[in-house]
């Protein structure tokens, strides 16, 4: 029986307050409905829900707990949102590419992409081998930056930072298993686009 992974990017919060407790806004809360409805109509109904803490990405598919109550949300810290430091010479978005085109690179007392992957390596292999292991689809909740970042160091290391560039929020990645654990695709499914990557 095949079996789905659906990553996804929370929906579109709000800028006022700590980053941890930025809540959905009303575009955000109107997304995270649509969102939902479109995730449960992928998946099995004992499906598995793990979160980043951060309150943007709980409340994204909060409404999905209520569509199908017997799904519930884990909250673990290995999927909160990357810290990048500032630096006055670049804007964020510079240095994300720098960080996207030399996986090394690092600004201040930040943490390059492959130091931060080594970090959490573990809890995502973990992860996904227990989803081996059984018969539940999965869904990820987490932010752009570090879902771009589980699709390249675990699935497609073709993913770039032009695909990180396109994103939306949400954003929706769905990976289709056959039943000897072998990925068929990586479908991007959002907003009507798709996006097909090749699993070489």
């Amino acid at each position: 029986m095949s079996k789905r992974i659906v990553l996804v990017r929370h929906c579109k919060a709000s800028m006022e307050g700590a980053d941890k407790e930025r809540a959905l806004d009303n575009d955000g809360l109107i997304q995270s409905q649509s969102l939902c409805k479109k995730i449960n109509s992928l998946l099995k109904p004992d499906s598995e829900i793990y979160s980043s803490p951060f309150r943007r990405a709980v409340e994204s598919l909060t409404p999905l707990t209520k569509i199908n109550t017997n799904i519930g949300i884990k909250e673990v810290k290995f999927l909160e949102e990357i810290h990048i430091e500032k630096d006055a010479n670049l804007s964020k978005h510079q240095i994300i590419e720098k960080m996207w085109s030399d996986p090394d690179y690092f600004v201040g007392q930040g943490m390059s992409q492959n130091k931060h992957y080594s970090l959490i390596r573990n809890d995502i292999d973990k992860l996904i081998n227990n989803f081996f292991e059984g018969n539940k689809d999965l869904i990820i909740v987490t932010h752009g930056n570090l879902l771009g970042m589980i699709i390249k160091f675990k699935f497609n290391q073709k993913f770039g930072y032009t695909d990180w560039k396109i994103m939306s929020m949400p954003d929706l990645y769905i990976l289709n298993f056959d039943e000897n654990n072998k990925i068929i695709d990586l479908k991007r499914d959002i907003n009507n686009i798709e996006k097909i990557f090749q699993i070489k």
